[in-house]
């Protein structure tokens, strides 16, 4: 056979790096960094690395499979693509005659490039209700950004901002949306700076020139308090603010209160330690700001990061070489187009379920989690029955984990695509099995390329979740599809003037990056102008400027701050079932301060049980002083791939902890940061039993 090198992008994570992948015949080999990609010039990290293993995993799934046991039993016998796309075709059929399409919901994971097709399918279904993680994830950012100034900003590192301000973001190891963690890191071997905030001191945080270790959940604050020193000093960009913005007067009154004194005690940040931030940001010519996830899991989601866009705003440092700048997308069939959103008529977008309450959320096409489980088990404010997943482990993925799994217990039917039968899965009655990044050809969409993603194998029966889409379209007589996923992609690459084998071919094409495009065109708002102050958001009830909502009840004795953070080895809840990337943190840790583990009589390494809300669950305590005294960060959507699917996500789950809450106006965003949470050891027997997934025989302790 003969080996060849194939340029492509990887996907086992959201950071798409390029990657070279080695092929023997028709099976993978090997893949590494691609040096020739402008976004990690041949860096790839352990998670891509492990591609090979991951992609002819034992226990991946290889052809459709049928439930023949109760629910999350994990019982199957394997039916053919035709009978089971047949079924599932007429189920969502049956739903949308017997209660209308917005009775379907759609549900996805974190985007593998796929979603806008799954938006794609929704519109044309005519469902208003596609359910993912973006409250809690990038949406808060995304829609601030498009309110603000009409689009979302990306740090420029290939203009070296001075300063980075890095906040809840731990993107050298877990990389993310956009742009990637490697390029960050090249910028500051150039020199860039960095200020960090977190309440981990992560590796950039131990490289930061300034370290804000605040409070989880109190960044709204931080964000009023910055604005609060740049404007009270006059540290702006007059130019920029008088010709570009509207609102400043407004914006300064509101944040005349927000003193650093005032902040320091909701943050615990020191208020000379916010002065010298604020400053240093704002004298820096030019700074970018990079936002985390870590910003968006709590009640001031949205406010925290419209404090950002407005921070950068106000000191010139929007569309500005090494700023926060505007990528204007290639002329294909891509994220802005391919979602098809014309196709859902008004009537029913206004359906959507928590748009009601959460406006900014139902603008962005998301609906509400907690609206769908409600939806679900109340019928409230209509039934829904029927759902498909795609690519989705949903009882590690949301809080309320509990009440999750009623919902999906009391679906009339659910569907779940996936590469393993994970405990989501296992509650499906059709499971269809799905290939991974090296197993599908696709479009990639990043910040400053599109790119040609290329299947160099297979696995079993497996299909794209792309095929899968389209087929089902084709079957239920929805308009706007193709005659194959393959036909799509010349299709979507044509107004660029390209073809998939051109793309292929070439591996890329860069996107152009231009500064100040303001000053041509304005800002894509209704006045042109940055929009300091919101009159649209005042309109539909949430509040014009950033403020910070205190949390719903402080710590009681004994309880500390709860929060989490993402794993280098995991993305969410994959690859805890591929053996080099387990072995490198084969357990679920919680990290807290030697002060706290002091106090509860807890040393490193031992088991403890976490409690909140009336749940707890399992962790390995990890004694550091990376982490402020009073906090507890625990991993997050950890499960047990060794275990039943049934038991398997509730032994250390962190979302077991906590609740499904829309407790942000705008986004619906929950409290995931900065929950009150007690600690102790877990007895020996607790541990052994729950290992062995004996769940049932310690049911007071793991409650």
């Amino acid at each position: 056979m003969t080996t060849r090198e194939v340029p492509t992008v990887c996907r086992m994570c959201h950071g798409g790096c390029g990657a070279l992948v080695t092929v023997d015949g028709d099976r993978a080999v090997a893949v590494s960094g691609h040096p020739g990609n402008p976004n990690n010039a041949g860096f790839l990290c352990a998670k891509g690395r492990a591609s090979v293993e991951y992609t002819y995993h034992p226990d991946r799934l290889r052809q459709p499979l049928r439930r023949t046991g109760p629910r999350g039993s994990g019982r199957y016998r394997p039916i053919g693509w035709d009978g089971a796309l047949t079924e599932v075709a007429d189920r969502i059929a049956a739903a949308r005659d017997r209660d209308g399409p917005r009775s379907v919901v759609l549900a996805q994971g974190t985007d593998r490039n796929y979603q806008e097709w799954l938006f794609r399918f929704a519109n044309a279904l005519g469902t208003p209700n596609v359910l993912g993680p973006a409250h809690v994830c990038f949406y808060p950012r995304v829609m601030a950004g498009i309110l603000t100034l009409g689009g979302f900003t990306f740090c420029d590192y290939e203009h070296d901002p001075e300063v980075v301000l890095l906040w809840g973001s731990n993107k050298a190891a877990t990389h993310g949306d956009g742009v990637i963690g490697t390029r960050l890191l090249s910028a500051v071997s150039r020199g860039t700076r960095l200020i960090v905030v977190d309440p981990h001191r992560t590796s950039l945080a131990a490289r930061a020139e300034l370290w804000l270790p605040l409070r989880p959940g109190t960044d709204a604050a931080l964000g009023l308090g910055l604005l609060h020193v740049v404007l009270g000093e006059g540290l702006v960009d007059r130019e920029f603010i008088e010709g570009h913005t509207t609102g400043y007067e407004q914006l300064a009154e509101h944040v005349r209160a927000w003193d650093p004194r005032r902040v320091a005690g909701i943050t615990g940040v020191d208020a000379e330690l916010i002065v010298r931030a604020a400053r240093r940001y704002a004298t820096a010519a030019p700074a970018a700001i990079e936002l985390g996830t870590g910003t968006a899991q709590h009640s001031n989601s949205f406010d925290t990061a419209r404090s950002a866009v407005l921070l950068s705003a106000v000191c010139g440092n929007l569309d500005r070489p090494g700023g926060d700048v505007l990528w204007d997308p290639q002329a294909i069939i891509g994220r802005r187009s391919m979602p098809m959103s014309e196709a859902l008529p008004p009537e029913s977008a206004a359906q959507r379920l928590g748009g009601d309450r959460h406006r900014v959320l139902s603008m962005s096409g998301w609906a509400h989690p907690s609206a769908v489980w409600r939806a679900v088990l109340e019928h409230d404010p209509y039934p829904v029955r029927t759902m498909a997943v795609l690519g989705s482990n949903l009882l590690v993925a949301y809080p309320d984990s509990e009440r999750v799994h009623r919902a999906l217990s009391a679906l009339d039917f659910l569907c779940v695509a996936d590469l393993f039968l994970t405990p989501t899965a296992a509650m499906a009655d059709i499971v269809l099995p799905v290939g991974g990044w090296l197993e599908r050809d696709q479009i990639v969409e990043h910040a400053n390329y599109v790119a040609a993603r290329r299947a160099v194998t297979s696995v079993g029966e497996s299909r794209s979740d792309e095929e899968i889409l389209n087929d089902l379209a084709g079957r239920l007589g929805l308009p706007g599809f193709w005659e194959s996923a393959r036909a799509a992609l010349d299709a979507r690459l044509a107004p660029a003037g390209t073809t998939w084998r051109e793309l292929a071919d070439g591996y890329y094409r860069p996107t152009e990056l231009r500064h100040f495009t303001y000053r041509e065109r304005g800002f894509a708002t209704p006045s042109g102008r940055v929009a300091l102050y919101h009159e649209g958001l005042r309109r539909m009830g949430h509040d014009p400027m950033p403020v910070h909502r205190p949390p719903a009840r402080a710590t009681r004795a004994g309880e500390y701050l709860l929060t989490s953070r993402h794993s280098t080895f995991y993305f969410n809840s994959e690859f805890r079932n591929v053996p080099s990337l387990r072995a490198r943190e084969p357990d679920p840790r919680v990290e807290m301060h030697p002060g706290t583990a002091a106090a509860e009589g807890i040393a490193d390494g031992d088991w403890t049980l976490l409690e909140a809300h009336g749940s707890q669950a399992l962790f390995r305590a990890r004694v550091t002083d990376a982490v402020l005294p009073g906090v507890l960060c625990a991993g997050a959507s950890w499960w047990y791939p060794e275990l039943p699917p049934d038991r398997s996500w509730r032994v250390s789950n962190v979302n077991r902890l906590l609740r499904d809450g829309d407790e942000n106006p705008a986004m619906g965003s929950s409290n995931q940061r900065g929950v009150p949470c007690s600690v102790r050891p877990a007895p020996d027997e607790v541990v052994a039993a729950c290992l062995r997934g004996d769940l049932a025989e310690w049911a007071g302790e793991l409650r």
